[in-house]
C-alpha cells in the first residue's frame, strides 16, 4: 500500500484554501513544501466555495479545532475581512483579505500580504512603478491591495474598472485619502488606453466568458502587463502582452514573493514573519 501523505496524523491542522474557481490555485503546491522542510504538521488543502455559501461555509471551518486557518481568492476577500475578529493595519485600510490564522482562543485574525507580494514579484522591473500611469482591472480585494500598495510606490496615477461601481468608489477613495490628492479615479476605456502599467485583478481570463476590455492592440512593447489570475495557464491577455513585446508578470510572480508569509502566518507567527 502507498502512503502518499507519510505525516499525516490526529494532530494535523488543516490550512483550507478557498476560491471559486480552485483549479487555477497554486498555493497548496507551494506552501505544503515549505510547512514540510519547516517541520510544521499542517496541510494546505484547496475548496471549491461558491460566493453563496461562503458565508455558510467560514462558520463551518471557523468552528474546527485543527483548522489552523484559510486562504482566500477569488472572489472572498473581502467578504472574509467582514467576518475575521482582527485585521492587520493593511487588511483594515484595504477591507479585504488573502490569509486567516485560527488563533488557540478561535478567533480569525486576518491579514492581507497580496499588495507586497504583486510589488516584490516583479523584481527588478519594480522601478517601473514611480511615476507610472496605471490601469488596474478589478477592484475586489486583490485589485484594492495592488492599488494600495502602488499607491506607496509611487505611481502617478491609477486607472479603475470594475463592474461594481460601489468597490471602484471605495478603492479610488482610499487611494486618494492615502495620497492627499486626486491620485486614483474610475474609467471606462473611452479617453483610450495610454497607460505604462495593465494590470488584471479580476476572474477574467480563468472564470466565465468575459474579455479583458483593453483591445488587444493597444497593447504596447513599453508596457508592463500583469495578469493574477494566471496562474496555471498563460491567459489571452498575457499571451497578447508578449506577442506585443510587452513585459509580463502572472500570478504566480505574486504568489512566491509572498507564500513564506502567508506560511509563518498559518502556523501562527506573527503577520509578516516569513516561515
Amino acid at each position: 500500500m502507498q502512503v502518499n501523505i507519510p505525516n499525516l496524523d490526529g494532530n494535523s491542522r488543516v490550512y483550507a484554501v478557498f476560491g471559486d474557481p480552485i483549479h487555477q490555485v497554486q498555493t497548496p503546491r507551494l506552501i505544503n513544501p515549505i510547512f514540510a522542510d519547516a517541520g510544521v504538521n499542517i496541510y494546505a488543502v484547496p475548496f471549491l466555495i461558491t460566493a453563496e455559501r461562503f458565508a455558510a461555509t467560514w462558520d463551518i471551518f471557523s468552528a474546527i479545532p485543527n483548522l489552523c486557518g484559510i486562504s482566500t481568492t477569488i472572489p472572498h476577500k473581502v467578504a472574509a475581512a467582514k467576518r475575521c475578529s482582527t485585521l492587520t493595519p493593511t487588511a483594515k485600510a484595504v477591507g479585504a483579505v488573502n490569509c486567516v490564522q485560527r488563533g488557540e482562543d478561535g478567533l480569525m485574525n486576518g491579514a492581507l500580504f497580496d499588495g507586497v507580494g504583486f510589488v516584490n514579484g516583479l523584481g527588478e522591473e519594480k522601478v517601473r512603478l514611480r511615476g507610472a500611469r496605471v490601469l488596474i482591472v478589478g477592484t475586489g480585494g486583490a485589485g484594492r491591495t495592488i492599488a494600495f500598495a502602488l499607491a506607496e510606490e509611487g505611481v502617478r496615477k491609477i486607472h479603475l474598472m470594475d463592474l461594481s461601481a460601489e468597490s471602484v468608489a471605495f478603492t479610488a477613495a482610499m487611494i486618494n485619502s492615502f495620497c492627499g490628492e486626486e491620485c486614483a479615479v474610475a474609467v471606462d476605456g473611452s479617453a483610450g488606453w495610454d497607460y505604462d502599467i495593465v494590470i488584471n485583478a479580476s476572474p477574467i481570463g480563468v472564470k466565465g466568458n468575459s474579455k479583458f476590455p483593453m483591445p488587444e492592440a493597444a497593447i504596447r512593447p513599453e508596457m508592463l502587463v500583469a495578469d493574477i489570475a494566471s496562474l496555471s495557464e498563460e491567459t489571452a491577455l498575457l499571451a497578447a502582452a508578449r506577442a506585443a513585446g510587452a513585459t509580463v508578470s502572472d500570478g504566480n510572480d505574486m504568489l512566491l514573493a509572498q507564500v513564506r508569509l502567508m506560511a509563518g502566518f498559518a502556523a501562527g507567527l506573527p503577520a509578516g514573519t516569513a516561515l
